[in-house]
């Protein structure tokens, strides 16, 4: 397990958004929960695409490493019974889909109970049922927490299964796993808990507060009629001083009243960024801010982010700006797509591709997951660096003409529209450069007339982007989150972006006319791809040569995305070997088997390993296609 021993000082937060520090002792039983009263016993009696505002960046070099003294941090609260092991009493353990166990002596849990998979409704396999009229659930938090609340899910009323007003759950905590203090009981029964239908079933959600409770150990016992039909214990609250943490990055934000963050416009908030390695400078500023960012990302349940902070930062070590995105990477269960995608792009030297990392998001106290921290597209002397006053442009290709924006610009010939992403809105003199450039790109590009073409084109830069988008096979590669930059006198394509929906990631049913799903085929020659000035550069010998040759000679670092060769260690795996702990638990709070979106591609088994071993074979199996098309020798050294 990657971690170190870190001792953070809680405080009260600048806006109040939580109760306050926790007490050495628990206090007494909440008065909202209804209870049996306190007791000592013992263990005995018994978890759109957005870019920078014009000349917002203007990045410097990443800072070296620097050491801080440790900071004050933000509160915060999350499951801190997720992902722990808990032992279980009970007359009878069930071993069918539904069963918390793989044997009816109780010796081999699955410990469905604290795996972050909640159940939708009673018939899910999440659940982790009982057909015992009593059981006691004893969970090690491994360390002690100050705790907010314990609640489990429980379902009822179908399958002989009695309705939740029929169960009562009582709770107990412990922080030497000896003597035990009851803290509360619940049921609809006793007027703390309310039932709700879900399909067929009836649901309630068990809740018992606790107000800022030390405890290391909970135990919950549940009493049913008949059976017990639960998916997830969850203990809400925050690691105390002796908690073993994980030692990624993590970034805190706190919204001014803890109001919600809205996708129409910034809001302000408290931005706290803190490296536990102390390899990067420790940032809080007060006077950030935060809005929902992405098309159909956002409106996922795992959001991404745009912050902006009050002045440039140095966030992470990846370079000064005020600008930063925080990618959720919701739709790509690996979590890698993008960074492999970016790394890569970086190896073969392509230019201002984005410098990202991860880390953990905590968001109003809650523990949102683990994100991918980059830098935003723009202009910048380390981002996209032009002179945007000198006639260079940073450009985007919009397909859609329904959202026609009378500041975009058509090509004269093939009619390509292109958005303006810095400067915003060029004025008369700019624009009318822009229209005479592509004038005369597109007539070169019509007369297939090498020489020509690259007096306006760098064929480096549209060689090295085809060759990434197409390896990868991104879904929007011709179609969207597609861009371009003039600068000095030359059309470049880059930085490439979005790959969170490729390497075969992506509905079957959705993507199949796109010539996105298999491995086999070009993606941009699909429907819908609008293959942009493509089609025109391959009827050139010329180029399709240089393509041939470029990836013929990136071979090595190729192969390396998913597979050791003389370069070293795999990328994939250099990525799990420093971030799989910290991916593991953001799936203590999301899931490897929903489908957030029909966009993505439908999980085989739902397991995290699975998922990583079709990226690598999907990969594999698209290089191998790659160089039979353009006759190169995949397994060569």
């Amino acid at each position: 397990m990657k971690t170190k021993t870190v001792y953070l000082i809680l405080f009260c937060i600048l806006f109040s958004l939580f109760a306050g520090a926790c007490a050495p002792n628990g206090p007494e039983m909440p008065e909202s929960a209804e209870a049996s009263g306190v007791s000592e016993i013992t263990s005995e009696e018994s978890s759109a695409e957005e870019v920078s505002e014009p000349g917002e960046e203007s990045s410097e070099e990443p800072s070296e490493e620097v050491s801080v003294e440790r900071p004050e941090l933000p509160n915060v609260y999350y499951d801190v019974a997720a992902g722990k092991e808990y032992t279980v009493t009970s007359s009878a353990y069930r071993t069918d889909g539904f069963g918390d166990f793989d044997d009816e002596e109780g010796k081999t849990p699955r410990y469905k109970l604290t795996d972050g998979q909640v159940a939708s409704s009673g018939d899910s396999t999440s659940i982790g049922g009982y057909s015992a009229k009593k059981i006691s659930i004893v969970i090690d938090l491994e360390s002690v927490c100050c705790l907010k609340n314990v609640n489990a899910d429980i379902y009822g009323g179908k399958w002989g299964i009695s309705t939740p007003d029929k169960i009562k759950m009582t709770v107990y905590t412990s922080t030497d796993d000896v003597k035990y203090t009851e803290r509360g009981t619940i049921s609809p029964s006793l007027g703390n808990a309310s039932i709700s239908d879900v399909g067929e079933w009836k649901y309630s959600l068990f809740e018992l507060k606790l107000n800022d409770i030390n405890a290391r150990y909970i135990r919950v016992d549940i009493t049913s009629p008949d059976h017990i039909w639960t998916s997830e214990i969850k203990a809400i609250g925050s690691p105390g001083e002796d908690a073993e943490l994980t030692n990624i990055s993590k970034i805190y934000i706190e919204t001014i009243g803890g109001d919600r963050v809205h996708r129409s416009s910034y809001h302000g908030c408290r931005i706290v960024v803190y490296d536990p390695s102390g390899k990067s400078q420790f940032i809080d500023d007060p006077n950030g801010q935060i809005k929902i960012r992405g098309n159909s990302t956002s409106s996922g349940a795992k959001q991404p982010y745009n912050i902006k902070f009050e002045s440039k930062q140095n966030v992470l070590g990846l370079g000064n700006a005020r600008k930063w995105y925080l990618l959720a990477n919701m739709y790509d269960k690996t979590q890698l797509r993008n960074i492999l995608a970016f790394t890569l792009a970086q190896e073969m030297g392509m230019a201002y591709v984005q410098n990202s990392t991860f880390a953990e998001l905590y968001l109003n106290g809650e523990y949102r997951g683990i994100y991918q921290v980059c830098e935003s597209i723009g202009v910048g002397s380390t981002r996209v660096d032009l002179d945007t006053e000198s006639n260079e442009f940073l450009l985007e290709f919009e397909p859609w003409p329904q959202y026609s924006n009378p500041e975009w610009i058509v090509t004269p010939r093939y009619n390509i529209t292109l958005g303006f992403n810095d400067p915003e809105s060029p004025t008369e003199e700019p624009r009318k450069y822009i229209e005479d450039f592509f004038a005369k790109a597109e007539k070169a590009i019509a007369s297939y007339n090498f020489e020509e073409i690259s007096k306006y084109l760098d064929i480096e830069s549209f060689v090295d982007a085809f060759i990434v988008q197409e390896f990868f096979k991104q879904v929007d590669y011709a179609t969207s989150s597609t861009r371009f930059y003039i600068k000095d006198g030359k059309l470049y394509e880059g930085p490439v972006w979005d790959f969170d929906l490729s390497s075969g990631n992506c509905s079957s049913s959705y993507y199949k006319s796109y010539n996105n799903v298999n491995t086999t085929g070009l993606s941009w020659q699909g429907d819908y791809c609008y293959g942009i000035w493509n089609a025109r550069l391959f009827r050139c010998k010329e180029f399709e040569t240089l393509v041939k040759e470029r990836y013929k000679e990136l071979q090595p670092l190729i192969v390396n995305v998913y597979k050791d060769n003389e370069i070293g260690k795999n990328l994939i795996d250099s990525l799990l070997e420093e971030f799989r702990d910290d991916i593991d638990r953001n799936y203590t709070v999301w899931s490897t088997k929903a489908v957030y979106s029909e966009l993505e591609k439908i999980p085989e088994d739902g397991t995290y390993d699975s998922e990583i071993a079709y990226l690598r074979d999907w990969l594999e199996s698209r290089n191998a296609w790659m160089c039979e098309r353009y006759g190169i020798n995949a397994d060569a050294p």
